[in-house]
């Protein structure tokens, strides 16, 4: 499921309050086709963006949504009601753009998506340096899975998407941003704090923290250690479904585990974690931006896109240890 962290205060849809706030609400029940993930997306309670449609539907005499128990479509006068509405968007999004043109200066609203671990740990820092320089730029992120973030980027919920490997897109720009090694923690003390490096055999004696069966990390790490690797895997405890989670259980001794570098930076700096090499083994995986050719986007999100290009130094800096 999506979350959402946010840079300022405006809504991508429709790109200020002048706009109609019951279509900005449709647009996003429309793209999102969820009441619950439109509310999120908006900042609004879900009784809130309920409320708004309904307005909506009664002062048009007609249902634009066809509801059912696990999601929801649009009627034929709610298809109508979207081209137009998608255009009145891009027509006053369009119109703001070329004021800000001839006043020199970039405002609006640029909304990104972004796979979990960066969308975590390393995009809100981005951001903020990000809108030292465009101050009147408000973003907005939404922080899921790759898959779903590549999906919301298909539809335009958002304009750019930051995702990790393997991305299958046609008729999309994609951009490298930043390589990312997993790294083997165990907590201070451990017998193997008191070694240059451990072997990959050494981890089939230890008590292992797994992430959750589908996690990007845990598929990371089948790969790279090449596992089950002669006959044998490692001695997994516990089986957990977030970064955080499994940091928390290695700060309390309950084994080692394999999590991103990015994800456990501060942990490591303050002394709760340690980090141990391992010989001859490279865990790592790529992330990209992706979004439509630049014609396609919004003055904003093409100078977030640049500005996150620039950043690429990243790609090849965060070395493994």
């Amino acid at each position: 499921m999506c979350r959402e962290v946010r840079a300022g205060s405006a809504l991508k849809f429709g790109a200020s309050h002048m706009i109609d706030f019951n279509l900005k609400v449709f647009i996003a029940v429309a793209k999102m086709r969820s009441f619950t993930r439109a509310a999120k997306l908006l900042n609004l309670s879900q009784p809130a963006v309920t409320h708004q449609i309904k307005n909506l539907e009664l002062a048009l005499r007609t249902r634009l949504f066809v509801r059912s128990q696990s999601r929801i479509s649009l009627t034929q006068p709610g298809e109508i009601l979207l081209k137009y509405a998608e255009d009145i968007s891009l027509l006053y999004t369009r119109a703001l753009e070329e004021i800000q043109e001839a006043e020199s200066r970039v405002a609006g609203d640029v909304h990104i998506g972004a796979a979990s671990l960066l969308g975590t740990y390393l995009l809100p820092t981005l951001i903020g340096e990000f809108r030292k320089s465009y101050p009147d730029v408000n973003a907005s992120m939404l922080v899921g899975n790759s898959k779903e973030i590549i999906e919301y980027l298909q539809s335009d919920v958002i304009e750019l998407a930051i995702v990790s490997e393997p991305i299958l897109l046609s008729n999309f720009e994609v951009a490298p941003l930043y390589r990312d090694f997993l790294t083997i923690i165990v907590y201070p003390g451990h017998p193997w704090t008191a070694r240059e490096s451990i072997l990959r055999d050494d981890l089939f004696d230890e008590d292992f923290i797994s992430r959750e069966v589908g996690s990007g990390t845990r598929e990371i790490c089948l790969k790279a250690l090449d596992l089950p690797h002669k006959g044998r895997t490692p001695r997994t405890v516990m089986v957990l479904g977030s970064t955080e989670a499994v940091k928390m259980a290695v700060i309390a001794k309950m084994g080692f585990s394999i999590v991103s570098r990015l994800a456990v930076r501060s942990e490591v700096e303050l002394g709760l974690l340690k980090e141990i090499p391992i010989q001859d083994v490279t865990m790592a995986r790529d992330f990209y931006v992706v979004c439509r050719p630049e014609k396609n986007l919004s003055v904003p999100a093409v100078r977030l896109k640049n500005f996150l290009r620039d950043k690429k130094s990243l790609y090849e800096r965060n070395l493994p240890i």
